[in-house]
């Protein structure tokens, strides 16, 4: 089922690409799309399934006829010492020969058979994965973006606040109504805000360098997420479920438990270099003028061939011990891999619960930072509120607005990382946030 959803995956982005405009670089699927045409990494991916495509072939070839052609040239002189005289004869002999060799019991080719099976599924779990590691790369940098550009929005309205209000503070103190120590303390809330613009226009550029090392090339204008987009927590809502699931169909699961059935049968394979093996051996040859008194000769045989291995110098032993070893290592892994991922799926379910849980704070806290905001600078107005007082809540507004967007990328991704924990995210869920984009 996996391996067919794994093809369904693929054949489902490529045909996504082949329909794409290349030219404008504008949703989180546009990105996407390109990101399958670019992403050094995912090429990568790639090209090392097709290799495990190859292994199947490879072990199979274990199995079948090994023929192989032989052809050998060669002179000779001979001198004879006879009653006359001295005789010289030279001689060029020529033989040719064909063989075929057919196993018929051979443990450890049947084994390697088996394992080439095996590396081939292991190859398309991996791929699998890193299709599903594409779209969160994707997803993470798209949304990096996304906030460095809503961080920038509420520091310019931060700045334009804080000019405003060091423009009154410079009034006020000309009419007497205040003293320096507002205007500084305007100013140096205004000096602050623009070097937070300078610093977030700086990351912005990084974020949007790292979408371009996806894509291969830069980013246009990117779609925003709508103010009134509604999050809703994961279904199943029970955290044990999506544990269970993880620890069963997690992808990095899967192929651990894959590589840790290859290891099993490197172990007979390395035993199996103990038993006899046997073999059906035809062969075909012919000689032209092996010796003196012969012309030509041909021969043709058939039998059977037996080879019991007897010593070895103690490398099979070793080997053996070896990939024991191995496989007591994969199955380590095995169980580390369990344990991270239920811990993966428990850190995103949390990071959607807590997400929601937290934007709905942000939400009512940012209708309170507002009436505050207002309330302050009409106090500063009657006189019943300083600058630093004005000044202070317009920067929590300014902090919680930046929160508040981050939060909502922060959801959307860890909804994304928690399907990716049991093995079931897919481009058509990555297509589904693109449609909350406007």
């Amino acid at each position: 089922m996996k391996q067919k959803k794994g093809r369904w995956l693929i054949l489902w982005a490529w045909g996504v690409v082949c329909v794409a405009d290349p030219v404008q670089a504008d949703d989180l699927m546009e990105i996407y799309r390109l990101a399958l045409r670019h992403d050094a990494q995912y090429a990568a991916s790639l090209a090392q399934r097709r290799v495990g495509d190859e292994q199947p072939i490879q072990g199979r070839a274990g199995l079948l006829p090994q023929i192989s052609f032989d052809a050998q040239t060669s002179w000779s002189e001979t001198e004879y010492k006879v009653v006359t005289g001295t005789v010289e004869q030279r001689r060029q002999n020529r033989s040719y020969g064909v063989q075929l060799v057919q196993p018929l019991f051979r443990w450890q080719n049947w084994i390697q058979y088996k394992q080439g099976q095996q590396q081939k599924l292991l190859a398309d779990l991996q791929a699998e994965s890193a299709g599903q590691a594409l779209i969160l790369r994707v997803t993470e940098a798209y949304f990096n973006v996304l906030n460095m550009v809503d961080v920038i929005d509420a520091l310019e309205q931060l700045q334009a606040a804080d000019e405003l209000q060091l423009a009154s503070a410079r009034k006020n103190f000309d009419l007497g109504n205040a003293s320096i120590v507002d205007v500084h303390e305007a100013q140096m809330s205004h000096d602050r805000t623009i070097a937070q613009l300078v610093k977030a226009k700086s990351a912005l550029v990084l974020a949007k360098q790292a979408l371009t090392q996806l894509t291969g090339r830069h980013p246009g204008s990117l779609k925003r997420l709508g103010n009134r987009v509604m999050l809703s927590p994961p279904e199943p809502t029970d955290v044990e479920t999506w544990v269970t699931a993880a620890e069963r169909g997690n992808l990095e699961v899967q192929a651990q438990e894959l590589s840790l059935q290859i290891t099993d049968n490197d172990v007979r394979s390395r035993k199996a270099e103990h038993l006899p093996t046997i073999d059906m051996v035809v062969s075909q040859s012919m000689q032209q003028s092996p010796n003196a008194s012969t012309e030509r000769s041909e021969s043709a045989a058939i039998g059977i061939r037996l080879n019991i291995p007897l010593f070895s110098g103690g490398r099979t032993t070793s080997s053996t011990r070896e990939a024991l070893a191995l496989r007591e290592q994969a199955k380590y892994e095995l169980e580390d891999t369990r344990r991270s991922t239920a811990l993966a799926a428990r850190e995103a379910w949390a990071g959607v619960m807590d997400g929601i849980a937290q934007l709905k704070a942000l939400e009512t806290a940012q209708s309170s930072a507002d009436a505050a905001v207002r309330s302050n600078q009409k106090g500063y107005q009657l006189g019943m509120r300083t600058s630093a007082d004005v000044l202070e809540v317009q920067s929590q507004l300014s902090d919680i607005v930046q929160q508040l967007a981050k939060v909502r990328y922060d959801i959307l991704l860890a909804k994304l990382q928690l399907k990716a924990t049991v093995g079931s995210l897919t481009p058509q869920d990555l297509n589904e946030i693109n449609m909350l984009f406007e």
